[in-house]
């Protein structure tokens, strides 16, 4: 293929995203937030509804919620010697311990986004 053929695809495909024809491929996220939760535990909803809004307002924020009832959540938990719920964890480090002030948490995430 010569150089003239490799620009011309170039640019087809730029055209074709641009028409949404096809998708543009995704970027990898640069903070993954995950939230350790048990069914019985009363402020896990909260940690994990902040999760979800921190994700909802930053490109680049994923948030996860991972049961310790649920193998994932287990493997997790002992992986991070975790002990109690809510716990958590930013792109695989434990962050808080419990439900964080929202904006120490934004601000955290905030921090990974930048690096």
């Amino acid at each position: 293929m010569d150089e003239l053929e490799m620009i011309r695809r170039k640019k087809m495909l730029e055209l074709m995203k641009k028409a949404g024809m096809i998708e543009a491929k995704q970027k990898k996220p640069k903070a993954i937030i995950e939230v350790i939760t048990s069914p019985s535990c009363p402020y896990c909803p909260i940690a994990w509804a902040m999760a979800q809004e921190i994700a909802k307002r930053y490109n680049g924020v994923v948030a996860k919620e991972l049961s310790i009832v649920t193998p994932e959540g287990q493997r997790k938990a002992k992986e991070h010697n975790i002990l109690g719920t809510p716990t958590i964890l930013i792109n695989n480090h434990v962050e808080f311990i419990g439900v964080p002030n929202f904006a120490k948490f934004e601000n955290r995430v905030k921090r990974y986004l930048s690096a």
